[in-house]
Parts: structure tokens; C-alpha cells; sequence
């Protein structure tokens, strides 16, 4: 048997390490949502041992995520795929708290007379490169093994982290969970005969995972039937699904395709944001029929569907899903609905700053707050739709500056902040126009303020001895404090206590005109 062993590391990180790692603009909102404090501290503390990691979007198609690294209790390093299966047998004997490394290559240990079982929990099972090309987890083929299964990993334990490495080929689905606190990281999963991440229902639901910078496609383009999804969630609760990519999740026959990303069947309280779903038969759904979802939010998310499909479908989907968040999302599909909230148990619903070119419409007696959503986008004011790029290409009149303040959304598709100038933009992506004056280009950049995030009061500070008009912008471009013909070389304290947490800009002009614009965080 080759097996190297290290000495056992600590077996959890501390959570804070997350917020190292993480925009503090990104999760302000959560001090003022208390709703989504316990879910953040349940999703983050248990799975704390993953959180060092994150990406962009745009790194995901492009591999060039990086790997996480993640450790616990000793190493397993494998090289065979009987190595592997003998490295899984083991952690399950020894009830977890265990890393296994799998060195590169194509391990085909997946097939109906065997499959990785994960019954233990505290558990990390990814590659030894970081390079999710570089191990290939396989099954017997993309077809039917009914009445048997095959599955690329069955995890029923808590805690389990699968990273850095392509799953493929199974008769049944890439990855299956009924564990809690799930972590996905840099994975790829192509061609699975069903669901390609299946949530499968347990008593009390499955809580707290993270899929994150990976991405999920048939390379043929089109699935092999229509039982076919992305993440195919039951009873999820509290999950953060963000930064990946879903393609050509197609049906050829019969009837669509489920949703790149779904949560139905109890689901609950779930962030679904800055995802890229291309042409696939349905984009994201929360709910199905009278099987209820409550709560979570959909934001930043860009899908792209250009109706070449036989079944394709609705871009965003709410059925029986009450209390549920749709914000700045960029649909461009040919299918006439663009955002649909059907049935009567769809109540409370608040649907903000969303780019479409369909129509935003109720079904079946849903309800829905609807504020400055834009629904005849073109298809030439994005960068690159059949790549999924709905970027803004240019100073979109119609959705530039037109957005409503949304204090859950402080981050656009590329993690940039909102607003870059005064006001939000509307869809998925903050257009940085030309004529913004950011502190680096303009001529008073030697100016400074400080502390940025702020609390009560911040301080402006510059080296020179001219005078300055000062105005402190809130979100919605009303004017909230102002101070005219004032030196700033010794600093000026502007007192912020009776302002509410948000995002402001200070706008600073010097006396010949020019002026220079500061943004700041008040917490």
C-alpha cells in the first residue's frame, strides 16, 4: 500500500480567517440583517477549514482558480486508483478528521458495483497539483446503469471538502450529499447521466454548503435526456452557491432540462450569486409547483440562452418560493418570460435592478415588488453574450445610474464595489464609465481619508494649502453633510455618527474646478 503520512494539523482553521479573506463591504449587510447573521455564522464556522479560498468568475472557465490547500489531521497521499479506493475505506473506518492527496491522473473508481461512500465526517479529499485537469475522477460512461448507482462521490458525512479535480462520466451524478457543511472548491463536472450536485432530502434538510469556482457542462453541448440538472437541491438550507459557471445543461428530448442551479422540496435561506449559466434550459429556480422554497437571495448572477435549445425556458424561476431576493441579475434569453414568480404561496417577493430583454411577469397568482428593473436589453450593449459575457460594453443610458440602493448587493459579478459613482447600476455588472473620477487619475489624488471603512467619523487629509469644498453624497446622490472654502493640510474630522451604515462618496473640489471623489464605507 503507498501511503505517505504527515504529521496531524490542526483540524479546523479558526473562522475568522474568512474575513481576512474577504471584502468587508461584501458582508456589511449582515450587520443589518440580523436573518442572515446565524446563517452566516452556521455556514462559516463549520465549514471554516475551507475559507481561505475564493475567485473570480472570469477564472473559472479559464482555470486559473487557485487551490485552497486545505488540511486535516494527517495525509494520505495516492497515486492508483486502488490506492484511492483503499484510502477512502480507510477514513471511513477511522470515523474522519483525515486528508486525502491524490496525485495527477484519471482514477476510474466509479462504477455500480463500487463507488466513493463518504460516511465519515471532518474530511479533505482533493489533488496534490491544485489543478483540477490535473485528476480525473471517472465512472464507467454518461448512461444509464439503472437499477444500480454510480456516483463520483456519495458524501454522507459532515464536513467534507471535494477540490481541484474533474469528475465526469458517471451514470448517475458527479458529486451527492445528505452531510452538512459541504465544500466545493475549483471542480469540474462534465457529462453525468443525472443531476450533476444532487442535494438529496433528509429528515432535517442539508445545511451550510459551499459551491464555489468550479464549473459544470456537457462538452457536447446538449445532455443526454432530460432528467438532467446543475445542482438539483432538496431541503437545502443556508447554502452559498457563487463564482461558478453552468453550461449546456440541455435536454434533447421529451421535455426540458431542471435548472443549472435548484433549490426546491423545503429549501430555505440560500445565497445564489455571481454565476455565468449558459445556454442552459433553465437558469435558476427556487420552488417547483407547490414543492415551496422560503426566503434566500439571487444576485449578480448573468444568464445567457440564445433559444437553439429544443426546451429552452425561464432565465429565473420562483414557485412557491415566498420572501425571496431577486437583485441585479443580467438575463439575455429568447425564451418571452425572462423572470417568472408563479403561484400564490409566492408572496413578499422583491424583485430590484434587474437587466433583461424578456419580460418580468407574475403566474398563477405570485406577487412581487418590482423597482427599477430595465426589460429591453439589447443585445449589443454587452461585451460577449454567446460567451456568457454580459458585461456592459459601454455608458448604457437606460441602466447606467439607474439602480436602486440595495444594501444586500454592495458587490457587483466581478466583486467590484457598488456604486462606482453615484448611484447603482442596473443588472449584474457596475459600469466604470470614462468620465468617473477615480481617486488614482484625478489631479487632487494626493488627498486622503481615512479610516475607509469608518465608524463615527473619518478624517480628510492633504499636503498642499488649498481650499476645498467638501459634499458627502449617501447612495441616492442626496447631499448629507457639506463644508465649503476649508483647509485640509492639518486634516478635517467629519463627524459621521447620525448617518446609517452604507455607502457614500465624498466629492472634493479644489478652486480652480477640478474635483476628486471619494468613496467610503460607514459601518
Amino acid at each position: 500500500m503507498y501511503y505517505k503520512f504527515s504529521a496531524p494539523m490542526e483540524p479546523l482553521r479558526s473562522h475568522m480567517n474568512f474575513f481576512k479573506h474577504t471584502s468587508m463591504c461584501e458582508f456589511m449587510f449582515n450587520k443589518i440583517h440580523v436573518h442572515f447573521i446565524l446563517f452566516l455564522l452556521l455556514n462559516y464556522s463549520f465549514s471554516s477549514f475551507a475559507q481561505s479560498c475564493g475567485c473570480h468568475v472570469t477564472e473559472v472557465e479559464q482555470n486559473k482558480v487557485k487551490p485552497c490547500g486545505d488540511v486535516i489531521g494527517p495525509i494520505d497521499t495516492v497515486q492508483t486508483t486502488a490506492q484511492l479506493r483503499a484510502a477512502i475505506i480507510r477514513v471511513n473506518a477511522e470515523g474522519g478528521n483525515r486528508t486525502i492527496l491524490i496525485e495527477d491522473g484519471t482514477y476510474p473508481i466509479a462504477s455500480p458495483d463500487w463507488y466513493p461512500y463518504i460516511t465519515a465526517s471532518n474530511i479533505v479529499i482533493r489533488s496534490l497539483s491544485g489543478n483540477r485537469n490535473g485528476v480525473i475522477i471517472t465512472g464507467t460512461g454518461m448512461k444509464s446503469v439503472a437499477p444500480l448507482v454510480e456516483i463520483g462521490f456519495y458524501i454522507i458525512g459532515d464536513n467534507v471538502t471535494i477540490a481541484d479535480m474533474t469528475i465526469r462520466n458517471l451514470g448517475n451524478h458527479g458529486i451527492a450529499v445528505k452531510g452538512d457543511n459541504l465544500f466545493v472548491h475549483n471542480v469540474r463536472i462534465q457529462n453525468t447521466f443525472e443531476q450533476m450536485l444532487k442535494g438529496n432530502r433528509t429528515p432535517n434538510g442539508i445545511h451550510s454548503a459551499i459551491v464555489q469556482c468550479s464549473l459544470f457542462e456537457y462538452t457536447a453541448g446538449v445532455g443526454p435526456q432530460f432528467y438532467i440538472g446543475g445542482l438539483d437541491i432538496h431541503g437545502g438550507n443556508y447554502w452559498n452557491v457563487y463564482d461558478n459557471v453552468f453550461k449546456n445543461i440541455a435536454s434533447p428530448s421529451k421535455s426540458q432540462a431542471e435548472h443549472a442551479i435548484h433549490f426546491w422540496d423545503h429549501s430555505a435561506d440560500n445565497f445564489i450569486h455571481r454565476n455565468i449559466i449558459i445556454n442552459c434550459d433553465r437558469g435558476i429556480g427556487f420552488g417547483l409547483g407547490k414543492s415551496p422554497n422560503e426566503g434566500g437571495i439571487i444576485s449578480n448572477n448573468m444568464i445567457y440562452n440564445d433559444g437553439k435549445s429544443k426546451f429552452n425556458d425561464v432565465g429565473i424561476g420562483l414557485e412557491s418560493s415566498p420572501n425571496t431576493k431577486v437583485f441585479n441579475n443580467t438575463l439575455l434569453i429568447e425564451y418571452p418570460n425572462a423572470i417568472e414568480y408563479r403561484f400564490e404561496a409566492t408572496q413578499h417577493v422583491q424583485i430590484i435592478n434587474n437587466l433583461t430583454n424578456q419580460t418580468i411577469r407574475p403566474r398563477n397568482g405570485g406577487k412581487a415588488i418590482l423597482i427599477t428593473n430595465f426589460e429591453k436589453a439589447s443585445a449589443n450593449w454587452f461585451v460577449d453574450p454567446s460567451a456568457g459575457n454580459l458585461r456592459l460594453n459601454g455608458p448604457i443610458a437606460q441602466v447606467v445610474d439607474r439602480g436602486t440602493y440595495v444594501k444586500e448587493v454592495l458587490l457587483d459579478i466581478d466583486r467590484s464595489q457598488r456604486p462606482l459613482s453615484f448611484r447603482y447600476d442596473i443588472g449584474a455588472h457596475e459600469y466604470l464609465s470614462p468620465s468617473f473620477s477615480s481617486d488614482e487619475s484625478s489631479p487632487a489624488s494626493h488627498l486622503q481619508v481615512f479610516p475607509t471603512p469608518a465608524t463615527h467619523s473619518f478624517t480628510l487629509i492633504s499636503t498642499d494649502k488649498k481650499h476645498y469644498d467638501i459634499q458627502i453624497y449617501d447612495a441616492l446622490t442626496h447631499v448629507v453633510l457639506s463644508n465649503s472654502h476649508v483647509q485640509l493640510n492639518e486634516g478635517l474630522k467629519i463627524n459621521t455618527a447620525s448617518l446609517p451604515r452604507g455607502v457614500y462618496f465624498c466629492r472634493i473640489s479644489t478652486e480652480n474646478n477640478t474635483t476628486t471623489i471619494k468613496r467610503i464605507l460607514l459601518e
